[in-house]
């Protein structure tokens, strides 16, 4: 009687990480908020399709983080300074003015991960009429220096999605 083996090999799954992009991947801005060096064209704009990790960071909402947005209701949106030389930055989000030049309300979620999609920090969700600003401190959430990170954001009204992106900011020089 003979007897036939099979053995298999199983391939790991690597874990999902985040691509930085080219060069640092980030956009410099000094603490006057002003560019300051690269600037990374795919930051602090509106992303059109998220991926399932990035759509797992926002289990709470009940509308398609994929579906259609409003680009046109969000204005200026950074984190400065960037890189933080002393661990400490802000970041600001501005909206534009609803139909008929009233201030519009929205709701805005944030959600701070480091490159392996791991939560550093979430905010509570915050109602936001023209503009929000938050203060960072990237020692005290457990980030450590010189790693870049990403600020995933989604802004909704009563209808939706209107607005969803991402900036990628690092600790330290």
């Amino acid at each position: 009687m003979s007897a036939v083996l099979f053995s298999s090999c199983s391939k790991k799954e690597t874990e999902p990480t985040i691509d930085f992009g080219a060069d640092e991947g980030i956009s410099y801005r000094d603490a006057s908020n002003m560019p300051n060096g690269p600037q990374d064209p795919t930051d602090w704009t509106s992303d059109a399709t998220w991926n399932a990790q990035e759509r797992a960071l926002f289990p709470e909402v009940n509308f398609d983080l994929n579906g259609p947005q409003q680009p046109a209701l969000v204005g200026a949106r950074q984190a400065f300074p960037n890189p933080a030389p002393a661990g400490q930055a802000n970041w600001t989000l501005q909206t534009q003015r609803g139909p008929g030049g009233g201030a519009a309300t929205y709701t805005l979620r944030v959600v701070f991960v480091n490159r392996k999609y791991q939560v550093l920090q979430r905010l509570e969700p915050v109602n936001l009429i023209l503009s929000q600003s938050y203060a960072f401190d990237y020692a005290k959430m457990g980030a450590p220096a010189k790693e870049v990170f990403r600020l995933y954001y989604v802004v909704n009204n009563a209808d939706g999605l209107v607005y969803k992106g991402h900036g990628d900011v690092r600790y330290g020089q």
